[in-house]
């Protein structure tokens, strides 16, 4: 569905605009050449001729957004942090570009529907909150990103979609070598030194377990991408065949460096939570791909398994280190009562995940069907911890639990019923474009693939952990927004590089 306001209304408001704001560049400017040292005057011309180019390329300004997402989240501006502060300028070049273009498109989605729907529960249950400010928060975060999918894709097309792939997966391989050297090098607090000489990875987060969420929300579309970048290497089609092999091993070797970095990433950040996430994701691409990656996936799922369930139960059977990860597993499934054992360093983490998820089972049973309150978990925690627990954590480690106890069931139901849909809508969209045998065609195909990764690390991580911490709402909402650029109008041959 799409929706256009008056071209009328657009033409008065694009001839005042330009009658105004490009005068006022330039009368600035003039007056910094006169009256600025050189230093200062560099950095005038530079912002004007951003100012500019973004006037003119609205498009790019979420590259930075995609980028420096973690960095931008965690940086307040006042009330609001310089991920807010970007994502508003966002929506005021896409009002400007569509003002200057006379049409501004607002496509609708079920996602977005749905969205909306979760966003209305949680402000009913924000009424009875008892910090509403806290609240409020939480809502504005989910606001937030349906602004993202409503603007994002109007200011995309086919030539601009690879660039933002390429750039979230970017921040997402800047973010793994930070990790990579904190674990090499020992960088970090005491308590997350693992094998005596090395640190968990932990980036700018401050913390590993959504340091490995975020790696795993960019891990799947980086390897999906890379088999795609081979895949044109080997086998160009087309009439530019030569291009399509250069642009072919660019994007291959792009994609695959990232992969690789991004993985190590996650491994160094010896997060359970993560590696769970990163396996189911990795696996559903691969099952994805092609009949024969799905045989070869359910072989090495049913290694894998085994694997766990042999470090879990037999530590002997796996490297130390390791099995010393893997031996808490059972005891999340309820397969061990852990809760009634004696507190140990080796057992801290589990016992801890454990106490607050029936901390939050005991906040939902005080309201079960509206909540306490979106963002009102920690706000609540005193009333309901077990003793020995007085750390509320901000959040239920545990996403479906944390909805439950903060928006009561309405809420529980529309959350699923966003995600459920998220998933249906993806596979339709992929399905649709498997039907399209160009170049772009094969593009969007194997990002879809990847998103659908994405988002089964999301279900999954979610199951021990809460990923929607620093940003990463937008991010899995930046996925969503290229997942609905198809740029059907545009020439199909045209290559999306």
């Amino acid at each position: 569905m799409t929706v256009a306001p008056s071209s009328a209304l657009l033409r008065t408001r694009s001839n005042r605009l330009s009658n105004t704001l490009l005068p006022a560049l330039l009368a600035g400017l003039a007056v910094a050449i006169a009256l600025l040292p050189l230093p200062q005057l560099l950095v005038v011309i530079g912002s004007v001729g951003g100012v500019l180019l973004l006037l003119r390329r609205p498009w790019l300004i979420l590259l930075p957004l995609a980028v420096l997402l973690p960095v931008t989240s965690a940086t307040r501006l006042g009330p609001a942090s310089a991920t807010d502060l970007l994502l508003a300028a966002a929506a005021g070049l896409w009002f400007l570009d569509g003002a200057r273009r006379r049409s501004l498109p607002l496509r609708f989605s079920p996602i977005i529907t749905l969205g909306a729907v979760y966003v209305a529960a949680q402000i009913v249950s924000a009424w009875g909150a008892a910090n509403f400010a806290e609240a409020a928060r939480e809502v504005i975060k989910w606001l937030e990103l349906l602004v993202l999918l409503l603007v994002a894709p109007a200011l995309l097309g086919r030539r601009q979609a690879p660039w933002l792939a390429a750039a979230l997966i970017l921040g997402a391989v800047l973010q793994a070598m930070l990790g990579l050297y904190q674990f090499w090098f020992a960088v970090g607090p005491d308590f997350f030194i693992v094998m005596g000489r090395f640190m968990r990875a932990y980036g700018s987060f401050g913390q590993p377990n959504p340091f490995g969420g975020y790696l795993g929300l960019a891990l799947p579309v980086a390897l999906s991408l890379a088999i795609w970048g081979w895949q044109t290497l080997l086998q160009p089609q087309g009439e530019h065949l030569a291009a399509g092999r250069r642009q072919g091993a660019i994007w291959a070797l792009y994609f695959s460096a990232a992969a690789l970095l991004i993985g190590a990433g996650l491994l160094a950040s010896w997060s359970r939570g993560a590696w769970l996430g990163a396996a189911a994701g990795v696996a559903a691409v691969l099952v994805l791909r092609s009949r024969t990656a799905a045989v070869l996936s359910a072989l090495a799922a049913l290694l894998m398994a085994a694997a766990l369930l042999l470090g879990a139960f037999s530590p002997a059977g796996v490297p130390a280190p390791v099995a010393a990860r893997l031996a808490d597993i059972p005891a999340y499934f309820g397969l061990t009562d852990v809760l009634s054992q004696p507190l140990t360093d080796e057992n801290f983490s589990v016992l801890e995940r454990l106490a607050h998820w029936v901390a939050a089972q005991r906040m939902w049973a005080q309201a079960p069907w509206l909540g306490v309150g979106p963002g009102n978990y920690a706000q609540m925690y005193p009333q309901v911890r077990l003793p020995q627990w007085e750390d509320a954590l901000g959040h239920a480690h545990n996403v479906y639990l944390n909805v439950a106890a903060e928006t009561g069931l309405v809420g529980l139901a529309a959350y699923l019923a966003l995600m459920a849909t998220t998933a249906v809508w993806l596979w339709r969209q992929l399905r649709r474009s498997a039907r399209l045998s160009t170049a772009w065609g094969r593009w969007r195909s194997a990002l879809l693939v990847g998103i659908l990764g994405v988002f089964v690390h999301l279900s999954v991580h979610n199951l021990v952990d809460n990923l929607f911490v620093q940003g990463m709402v937008l991010q899995a909402g930046l996925w969503l927004a290229l997942a609905h650029v198809d740029c059907l109008d545009e020439h199909p041959d045209q290559h999306p590089a």
